[in-house]
């Protein structure tokens, strides 16, 4: 979670309005007890949207959290975003205390990092929990360019059965802190021995040490595409 003083914040806001978005939130589902799906609306047509596209909220004077955006309407005057609420950290209390109906809540557009590349033909995208937001995001562009595609999640065991609920297609669940631990079992990932997927663009997100054992063997196999690594979260510590 990002934290900066609260001068530089209160600045960035009178210096910086043109990304600011003032929003409404119009719907909270809840996918079970430690996910949510928040939809805002508000205008949002001048951004042109990718997969990855993130937004800031101010959750305390001196802290942000930041969230990728799952999915716009076609009207791009409502987008919504995908939460795992865990611990009682501020920016958890602050994703949960947002209701139907509250108006005025401000939002940071801060663009996307160009994860994906739609010349490359296959895609993995690796994370857990916090990552959902962002395979929702890849997911239509991937169907509409008929790009062989699988999605790689290590979830804690109560969330399993949420990738079926959003929609997902072509992913794998491993339970979470196994396999992405240990460089060898993540050689036995199917794709990794298959010559098909050797020059894949891969997305790797979520837990820092499970990324970072990811890479490792992707760079002892050689892997001929492009990575991108982007850790969100890390035991221990506050704010990445």
């Amino acid at each position: 979670m990002p934290t900066a003083p609260k001068w530089i914040n209160d600045a960035l806001e009178k210096i910086a309005p043109s990304m600011l978005r003032t929003v409404k939130v119009e719907e909270i589902f809840y996918l079970n007890a430690n996910i949510k799906k928040v939809r805002l609306r508000g205008d949002f047509s001048a951004l042109h949207f990718a997969p990855g596209f993130t937004i800031s909220f101010r959750v305390s004077p001196t802290e942000s959290r930041h969230y990728t955006i799952s999915n716009v309407d076609d009207s791009a005057r409502a987008i919504e975003f995908i939460a795992h609420i865990h611990s009682n950290a501020v920016g958890a209390q602050y994703i949960n205390s947002l209701i139907p109906g509250d108006e005025k809540i401000k939002l940071a557009v801060l663009g996307s990092d160009k994860q994906y590349d739609p010349k490359v033909e296959r895609q993995i995208i690796f994370g857990d929990e916090t990552s959902l937001s962002l395979m929702s995001s890849f997911l239509p562009y991937l169907q509409q360019n008929n790009h062989p595609y699988q999605f790689l999640i290590e979830l804690d065991d109560e969330n399993c059965d949420i990738p079926e609920k959003l929609g997902l297609k072509n992913y794998r669940v491993y339970t979470k802190n196994n396999i992405f631990r240990d460089k060898d079992q993540i050689h036995t990932i199917p794709e990794l021995s298959d010559d098909v997927w050797c020059d894949a663009n891969i997305v790797l997100t979520g837990n820092v040490q499970s990324i970072q054992n990811f890479r490792k063997v992707l760079k002892e196999n050689r892997h001929e595409g492009k990575i991108f690594a982007k850790g969100y979260w890390l035991e221990g510590k506050k704010g990445l």
